[in-house]
C-alpha cells in the first residue's frame, strides 16, 4: 500500500472511529508506530485529523476549521438565525469576549453601528471582522492552531484570569447529553474553561450539529453558562438538561433576510 492511500484509510478510520490510538493503527495496517505517528504527524500538519498523545481524533468540524468563508460555512442559515438573536443581548459598552468559530463569526458580522463595545477575541479572523463595527480589537493568545485558527497559549491564559468580561459567546464542538460541554482540543479547552469562569454572562452559540455530540475534552458544564442560544428545537431530554441547569434557552430560530 502507498503512504497516501494509507494515510487516506487512516482519515477514513478515524472519522468513523472518532478516536483511535497509534497501537490500533499499527495493528490495521501493518507497519510500525514510527511510521503511523509520521501518517499522524502529515494528516495533522494537512489539517484532515486532530492529534493527542498516542493517537488521533477527527478533523475540527466546519465551526471550528480553517478559514470561514461563508460559502465553506456548514448551516449558515442557522448560524445566521443564532447571531441575530445573539446582539440582542447586548448593551451599550459592554465588554465582549467572542470565542473562536463560525457562529461567532456571525455574531460578529451583525453587531449594531449603534452599540459601543469593548471587544476581545482569540480569533484574528473574528478580530479583523470586529474591528469594522467595532474599531480596536484585543487579541488573545500566543499560538495560532493550524486546524481551527484559534488562538492558544499561556500569555493568553493568563490574561483570561485576570480579565472580566460582561458577554462572553462561547462556542462548543459537542453538548453531551449531561450536560457536559467539549471541545477536540486541550489547549483550546483551557481556554474556553477560562471563558467560563471570567463572564458575567455566558452565552453559548450552538447550531442543531452540536447537540447530543461529544468531543474530546470536556472543559465546562451547561451549569457554567447561563443562556443558549440555537436554531432547532431542543429534545425532550436536552431541554431538561438546560432547565436543571437554570439556563435560558432560545431555540428553533430562523433568520431574517
Amino acid at each position: 500500500m502507498l503512504p497516501e492511500e494509507r494515510r487516506d484509510q487512516i482519515v477514513e478510520k478515524v472519522n468513523n472511529s472518532d478516536r483511535v490510538t497509534v497501537e490500533e493503527l499499527t495493528e490495521t495496517f501493518g507497519v510500525s508506530g514510527a511510521t503511523i505517528r509520521r501518517d499522524l504527524a502529515t494528516l495533522a500538519e494537512d489539517g484532515r485529523i486532530e492529534r493527542f498523545h498516542g493517537g488521533a481524533l477527527p478533523a475540527s468540524n466546519g465551526d471550528t476549521g480553517g478559514t470561514q468563508r461563508r460559502d465553506g460555512i456548514k448551516n449558515p442559515n442557522g448560524k445566521r438565525a443564532i447571531a441575530q438573536r445573539a446582539v440582542k443581548e447586548l448593551s451599550d459598552g459592554d465588554a465582549v469576549f467572542f470565542d473562536t468559530g463560525a457562529t461567532t463569526m456571525e455574531v460578529a458580522r451583525v453587531i449594531p453601528d449603534s452599540v459601543s463595545l469593548l471587544v476581545a477575541t482569540n480569533s484574528p479572523e473574528n478580530a479583523f471582522e470586529l474591528r469594522k463595527t467595532c474599531g480596536e480589537v484585543k487579541v488573545v493568545g500566543d499560538s495560532l492552531r493550524r486546524t481551527s485558527d484559534a488562538l492558544v497559549g499561556r500569555s493568553g491564559e493568563s490574561y483570561l484570569r485576570k480579565t472580566n468580561f460582561d458577554i462572553v459567546f462561547l462556542e462548543a464542538d459537542g453538548i453531551q447529553e449531561d450536560g457536559g460541554l467539549s471541545v477536540s482540543n486541550e489547549d483550546e479547552a483551557r481556554i474556553k474553561s477560562l471563558l467560563c469562569e471570567g463572564g458575567r454572562r455566558v452565552i453559548l452559540v450552538a447550531d442543531g450539529s452540536k447537540l447530543e455530540t461529544q468531543s474530546f475534552r470536556e472543559f465546562a458544564t451547561v451549569d457554567d453558562i447561563d443562556m443558549l442560544i440555537t436554531d432547532v428545537p431542543l429534545s425532550d431530554e436536552m431541554r431538561n438538561v438546560f432547565d436543571r441547569a437554570d439556563v435560558l434557552v432560545v431555540e428553533n430560530l430562523v433568520a431574517v433576510t
